[in-house]
C-alpha cells in the first residue's frame, strides 16, 4: 500500500514513540494513517544507544511505508525533582510549615530535599514552589543558610521523585544536563531532523545548544525551543528569533503561568512564530482521553481545531501514541480533525490568511512567495510548486497560508524530512540531483512527472511554480511561472 499524501490536510501530525507504538507493524500503520513526524522523548531513554535504536527503527519503518517522516528528539532538560521520601509518600496540609533543602535527606512532613543545589541562593521570600505540576504549593517564608523554610499554601501528597517548578524564580541552571549532551550528540550522529530544547528561559539557552550541535557535526540540525517557563514568555521574541522552530509545551507552561493563562499564551506564541517565519507546534493533552479510549471528547476536538485556526504548523500527541491502547486509531482521529478544520479554513475568505505585512522582517523571497500566492488564487491554480535546496522558500510560502497546497521538490532527503513539519507543505524528493539538471525547464518537467507519479498532480492541473536560477543555490528564489501539467 502506497500512502498518498492528503493534499487537503495542511496541519502536520507529530506522534510520540513509546511502548505502544514501538512495534514495527504498529508504527508502519501510524505512518500509513498519515503521521508526519515522530517524537522521541529522551526522558524515557535509558542511554544514548537506546535513542540510536529508536531513530533507526523509525527510519526503517518510514522507508518500508514509503513515507517522508521527520524525527524530533525531545531532550529531558534539567528537571528539578523531590528526593527520597519516608515510606514513599508524605501528606502536608495548608498552613503546615516544611523546610526544603538541597542536601540529600529522607523526606518527612517537616523536611524534604530537592535536586537543585542553588535553591537557597536563588529563591526569595514570597516566591512559590510548585510540586507535582502545582498540586502542592509552598510559599517561601525565609532562607536560613542552605535551608528554605516554607508554608504550605495548597496541601496534598508528596511522593518520591515528583517534579518541582519555580515559576517566579530566576534559576541559575544550565538548560543542558550531561544526559542531554550525550543524547543530543547521539541524535546528531544518527541524523535527527529537530532537537527540542526543554526549559528554555532566554535566547542564550538556544545558542548554547547550537554550539554543542555545531561542535559535533550537527550544524544543520534544527532546534525547536520549548516554551514552558514564565521566563520564556517574557523573552519570547528573542527565543523565537534564535530557534528554528518553537513548541507550545502546555504541561509545564500551565504550572508556570497558571492554567487560565495558557490559551492566551498559546495564541501569543503561535502569532510570534508566524511573524518570524518559524514552524510552531502545539503539544500536551490534545487527545488525552484516547490513551484509554477509542474516541476523543468534544472538548479535545475543539482544542485541536482552535490551535489550527490560530495557524499552528503541527499538533503533537504524547501519551496517546506512546502508551495508548490504539496509536494508529489516534492518528486517524487526529487526521480527521485536522482535515475538517483545514477544509473550513480554506473556505474562509482569503483575508483570514496571514498577510506578508504581518511578518517581522521583509525580503525579496517573501514578496515573490506572496506574488505566487496571489497569482495562484486569481487563476484558481491547483497547486503551488516551490523548489528548494534549503527549505526556506516553502516555509515562507506556508506562512502565507495559500489557498493552493504547496508541493516542495528537493534533492536532499534531510531537507525533505525537515519540511515534514511545515504546514501545508508536501515534501517531494526529486528523482535526480539539481546539479545534474542543466535547464530549469527540464527540472520543472521532471518534478511534475514525479508529482503525477505520486498522484499529487493530475493532467491539466494549473500550477504556479517558484524557483531560483541558477539551479541548486540556496535562498535564491527569483522566478515565477504558470504551467499546465
Amino acid at each position: 500500500m502506497l500512502y498518498r499524501p492528503t493534499i487537503d490536510r495542511r496541519t502536520k501530525i507529530i506522534a510520540t514513540l513509546g511502548p505502544a507504538s514501538s512495534d514495527p507493524l504498529v508504527l508502519k500503520q501510524m505512518c500509513l494513517e498519515g503521521v508526519d513526524m515522530i517524537r522521541i522523548n529522551a526522558s524515557h531513554a535509558q542511554n544514548p544507544e537506546d535513542i540510536v535504536q529508536k531513530i533507526r527503527l523509525i527510519r526503517q519503518v518510514a522507508s518500508d511505508a514509503r513515507r517522508i517522516v521527520g524525527i524530533i528528539l525531545d531532550l529531558q532538560g534539567p528537571k528539578i525533582r523531590v528526593g527520597a521520601i519516608q515510606n514513599d509518600a508524605i501528606t502536608v496540609d495548608a498552613g503546615d510549615h516544611i523546610t526544603v533543602v538541597s542536601e540529600p535527606v529522607i523526606g518527612t512532613n517537616k523536611v524534604v530535599s530537592v535536586s537543585y543545589p542553588n535553591l537557597a541562593a536563588d529563591v526569595k521570600p514570597g516566591e512559590l514552589l510548585f510540586v507535582d505540576d502545582g498540586k502542592i504549593q509552598l510559599k517561601v517564608c525565609q532562607i536560613v543558610g542552605t535551608s528554605v523554610e516554607c508554608e504550605v499554601v495548597r496541601g496534598g501528597v508528596i511522593s518520591n521523585k515528583k517534579g518541582v517548578n519555580l515559576p517566579h524564580t530566576t534559576a541559575k541552571i544550565s538548560p543542558l544536563t550531561d544526559k542531554d549532551i550525550a543524547d543530543a550528540i547521539a541524535g546528531v550522529a544518527e541524523g535527527v531532523d529537530y532537537i527540542a530544547l526543554s526549559f528554555v528561559s532566554q535566547a542564550s539557552d538556544v545558542f548554547l545548544l547550537r554550539k554543542l550541535l555545531a561542535d559535533n557535526g550537527g550544524r544543520d540540525t534544527q532546534i525547536a525551543a520549548k516554551i514552558e517557563r514564565r521566563a520564556a514568555m517574557e523573552n519570547l521574541a528573542e527565543i523565537v528569533d534564535a530557534a528554528d522552530a518553537v513548541m507550545v509545551a502546555r504541561g509545564d507552561l500551565g504550572v508556570e503561568i497558571d492554567l487560565a493563562n495558557v490559551p492566551k499564551a498559546q495564541k501569543m506564541i503561535i502569532r510570534e512564530a508566524n511573524r518570524r517565519l518559524k514552524p510552531v507546534i502545539v503539544a500536551t493533552q490534545m487527545l488525552e482521553s484516547m490513551i484509554h479510549g477509542l474516541t476523543a471528547t468534544r472538548a479535545e476536538v475543539s482544542d485541536v481545531a482552535n490551535a489550527i485556526y490560530d495557524h499552528c504548523d503541527a499538533v503533537m500527541l504524547s501519551g496517546e501514541t506512546a502508551t495508548g491502547i490504539d496509536p494508529a486509531n489516534v492518528i486517524r482521529t487526529m487526521a480527521d480533525i485536522c482535515l475538517a478544520t483545514d477544509n473550513h479554513m480554506m473556505s474562509i475568505k482569503k483575508d483570514d490568511s496571514i498577510s506578508k505585512n504581518r511578518f517581522a522582517k521583509t525580503s525579496a523571497a517573501i514578496s515573490i512567495c506572496a506574488a505566487a500566492d496571489q497569482i495562484a488564487e486569481e487563476i484558481n491554480a491547483s497547486r503551488i510548486i516551490a523548489f528548494t535546496s534549503s527549505g526556506a522558500t516553502p516555509l515562507i510560502a506556508s506562512k502565507l497560508n495559500p489557498i493552493a497546497p504547496i508541493i516542495s521538490p528537493t534533492d536532499t532527503l534531510r531537507i525533505c524530512q525537515r519540511m515534514a513539519l511545515y504546514r501545508g507543505v508536501i515534501p517531494m524528493m526529486m528523482p535526480k540531483a539539481f546539479l545534474d539538471i542543466h535547464r530549469w525547464t527540464d527540472m520543472i518537467h521532471l518534478a511534475i512527472q514525479e508529482a503525477k507519479h505520486q498522484t499529487l498532480v493530475e493532467k491539466d492541473d494549473v500550477l504556479v511554480v517558484t524557483a531560483g536560477i541558477p539551479i541548486g543555490q540556496s535562498n535564491g528564489i527569483n522566478s515565477i511561472r504558470v504551467i499546465t501539467a
